[in-house]
């Protein structure tokens, strides 16, 4: 029997929703933070989680925040999983105005004049990769991730890969999201992973360049290949660093394949929608075969 992960993004998908969904799959959180401890960040940072819910239905909300920057006194709800510190705010430095409040999200690239904060270049990225304490398949799947939200940038902002360098606190959140979600597929032991069609909304977010529409513009060469659905909604659903996930880990588009269902995982995003839930759930499951999935559409390259 093969493991297989089915995506089921009815309300879109982060980065931090897909690694929060992960662990409410059972993913311990200590094993990520182990898989990640040799990654050479230049910042301090601590990774939370803890139970909400969304319309009723139970699921991890999971946050990354850099340890030397201010945060709020407020203090997080008793229902907190993760260790360490708790009482920050969600919504610090959260001025993209879109469902899933994720600013860290937009790692877009910046100009090289900008001297007064540090940049994380993409071969300084693909380089933490080696470091990631994950299988040969993990650190395939993370280079995937990490080249396709790369190649995205630099078509945006016409620049070549060796020319994208992300901003320090997106570069923080971002690289945590994308690597700890590759390790927290190999500590599933999953083989095969499969995603259903991805919800473009419409409207605009507020990022470092100024208004962007949404899909936001790498987000968008990201999708290209997927399965999209257009939604009457607005606010950002669907974030470039959730649509590199995507691109970078999945081997087939479509319906979830006939499977043996073992678990359902769900991630909350921050906001609580009047409408659909903001969550991100997962199937794992057992196919009878590594190639076994049924009639879904191939990934495009």
């Amino acid at each position: 029997m093969a493991h297989h992960l089915h995506i089921d993004p009815f309300s879109g998908i982060a980065g931090d929703m897909f690694l929060g969904a992960c662990i409410d799959l059972g993913v311990d959180l200590d094993a990520i933070r182990s898989a990640l401890a040799k990654l050479p960040v230049e910042r301090p940072y601590e990774i939370t989680t803890r139970r909400v819910q969304r319309h009723g239905i139970g699921a991890v909300d999971l946050k990354v925040r850099l340890l030397d920057e201010p945060q709020s006194a407020e203090a997080a709800p008793a229902d907190v999983v993760g260790h360490h510190k708790h009482d920050h705010s969600h919504d610090h430095h959260h001025d993209h105005e879109h469902d899933h409040s994720h600013s860290h999200e937009h790692t877009h690239a910046h100009d090289h004049g900008h001297h007064h904060h540090h940049h994380t270049g993409y071969r300084e990225i693909m380089a933490m990769v080696d470091e990631l304490d994950t299988t040969q398949r993990g650190r395939e799947r993370a280079r995937r991730v990490v080249t396709k939200l790369a190649q995205a940038e630099a078509r945006v902002h016409a620049k070549s890969l060796d020319d994208i360098h992300f901003h320090e606190v997106g570069a923080v959140d971002s690289i945590v999201d994308m690597l700890g979600s590759v390790a927290a597929l190999e500590l599933l032991d999953v083989e095969t992973v499969s995603c259903g069609p991805l919800p473009i909304s419409r409207g605009f977010v507020k990022c470092d360049h100024g208004i962007m529409p949404i899909p936001a513009p790498a987000t968008a060469y990201l999708l290209q290949g997927m399965p999209t659905v257009g939604v009457d909604r607005t606010g950002e659903l669907v974030t470039p660093t959730g649509a590199a996930l995507i691109a970078g880990i999945c081997d087939h588009y479509g319906p979830a394949p006939p499977m043996t269902l073992k678990e359902v995982g769900y991630g909350a995003g921050d906001r609580q929608n009047p409408d659909v839930p903001n969550l991100l759930r997962l199937l794992l499951g057992e196919t009878n075969k590594t190639g076994d999935l049924g009639p879904l559409t191939p990934q495009q390259n």
